[in-house]
């Protein structure tokens, strides 16, 4: 603040989990004509994604529900680039670095993302201590969502030398740090451990390295994906999404796919080369999987394990499978049942 003291400074709370279409919009009106030069963004990745809807929709002289939602649907090239944007996160989402944001239409129980470059930070602070007053589950859960977005798209995509560096880096990190950035472990070196974290969440998701080859379809992200139905129907946070489903869908991976069962022996293979703090869950010269590390992480981070204990009802999983397949099959009815049935064995086994 004492650096800002010569400047004119508007500044706002706004609590807003998943954004909101209502709360941009709110923000938007409380903004008003008010011209400003900089956005900057200090929370987690609602925070961050609300400040760049802000940019966005200010730049484009959006004021309403409907010119949002149909710009999201069909975005134009912005003739006016948004303001700046500098992003001090405080959680572990990523949100900082990412060229997307996106906002949910709770009414519709959708979530809508819109990816432009323009939109992304251009300054990031990764300062430890503006974490300390993050609520420990938000930011233990964040690094799972972190270590799902680094995981889940190394065991998906095809071996790539920096895509895999980067990914496997950030794994690895976070198995060994989070624990002790939460103080589970006792250490009093708290600040480095979550400076660690905060380094392997860019990692995690660093976009330009998901290289696939032009002639292969991607695989679908189950975790990802299923993570928009789950928040948009029953607004659980994307951390504790993935700290419930993120196991569930490994072995998925791992039952269904030779390939991919494969990579995650792999994966599991080369994380020992950065074994340093896990010689309580192995002895020497044995191998422990991926799976297994991450269950155990979970575990040891005290957050919830099942989809029922975030509020997800066991009657509401056939509407989130068939919403699920019916966003991802592209019209194709083969494949809308095959998604179905996939989701829908995920979302058993996390439940």
């Amino acid at each position: 603040k004492s650096l800002l003291k010569d400047l004119t400074v508007n500044q706002i709370s706004v609590s807003a989990e998943h954004v909101p279409i209502e709360a941009l919009l709110n923000l938007i009106t409380q903004i008003g004509e008010h011209k400003f030069d900089v956005v900057i963004a200090l929370g987690g990745g609602s925070t961050i994604d609300l400040a760049k809807g802000l940019r966005v929709f200010n730049a484009l002289g959006m004021r309403n529900h409907k010119e949002i939602v149909d710009f999201i649907h069909s975005p134009n090239t912005l003739d006016t680039p948004p303001c700046t944007q500098i992003s001090i996160p405080t959680t572990l989402s990523g949100a900082e670095y990412t060229r997307s944001f996106s906002v949910t239409d709770f009414s519709n129980k959708k979530k809508l993302s819109l990816t432009e470059s323009l939109c992304s930070s251009q300054t990031i602070l990764y300062d430890p201590v503006a974490t300390r007053d993050t609520p420990s589950q938000l930011w233990a859960s964040s690094g799972v969502m972190a270590l799902n977005h680094a995981i889940e798209v190394l065991v998906t995509s095809p071996p790539n030398m920096i895509s895999d560096s980067l990914k496997l880096t950030s794994a690895a990190n976070l198995l060994e740090h989070l624990p002790v950035s939460v103080g589970v472990l006792g250490s009093p070196n708290i600040d480095a451990a979550r400076e660690f974290c905060q380094v392997a969440s860019w990692m995690a998701d660093h976009s330009p390295m998901r290289v696939r080859p032009r002639t292969s379809n991607p695989n679908i992200l189950y975790g990802h994906a299923l993570a928009y139905q789950i928040a948009a129907e029953y607004k659980v946070p994307y951390g504790l999404i993935a700290a419930t489903t993120l196991v569930s869908c490994l072995r998925h991976y791992a039952d269904r796919d030779r390939t991919l069962k494969n990579r995650i022996d792999q994966i599991s293979s080369d994380l020992m080369r950065f074994q340093h703090n896990v010689s309580d869950q192995i002895n020497e010269g044995e191998s422990i999987s991926l799976i297994d590390r991450v269950e155990h992480l979970i575990v040891q981070l005290s957050l919830p394990t099942r989809l029922r204990d975030v509020g997800v009802p066991k009657n509401g999983l056939d509407r989130l499978s068939f919403e699920f397949s019916n966003q991802n099959s592209h019209g194709s009815e083969p494949l809308a049942r095959t998604l179905a049935e996939r989701a829908s064995q995920i979302l058993n086994d996390a439940w």
